[in-house]
């Protein structure tokens, strides 16, 4: 991956809280030449619970805000993650050249009930997730300390 940019896109249902997570994270522990991206495909506000539970490993994303799918982006992507079952129906599709990846990660808000330990649940899957992702593209700064 020298001197080459790869772009990682995350999507989900509503950029609100999974993708936004993997976007952190794959940003925190990514070497400089990845682009990395989310996205949804209704995009509401960032969930006090995604902010918090990024907080509480030490990466702040109180500046982000959520996004709609931008086809300029997805189309220049190296490799696209869908998060969720849902985006993997309702997504556009991947065309021949671009890693297209389902991680069915299950939706720690979709509950009227949700509680911080569901999105920390959330977030501990995604990390692990992301950083075997960037490892197995060779793009993840090995020397970072763990969050």
């Amino acid at each position: 991956m020298e001197n080459k940019t790869f772009n990682i896109y995350f999507l989900c249902g509503q950029n609100r809280c999974r993708s936004q997570i993997a976007e952190a994270l794959a940003k925190h522990y990514a070497t400089e030449n990845v682009r990395i991206d989310s996205a949804g495909l209704e995009p509401s506000s960032l969930h006090p619970f995604t902010i918090q539970a990024m907080q509480e490993i030490g990466i702040d994303i109180t500046d982000r805000f959520s996004k709609k799918i931008d086809m300029k982006i997805f189309m220049s992507s190296s490799v696209i993650i869908k998060l969720c079952d849902d985006i993997e129906e309702r997504c556009p599709i991947v065309p021949f050249g671009i890693r297209n990846e389902q991680w069915s990660i299950h939706d720690p808000l979709a509950k009227e009930d949700a509680t911080m330990d569901d999105v920390r649940s959330a977030r501990d899957e995604i990390k692990q997730k992301v950083i075997s992702l960037l490892q197995k593209f060779g793009v993840y700064k090995s020397s970072q300390q763990s969050v």
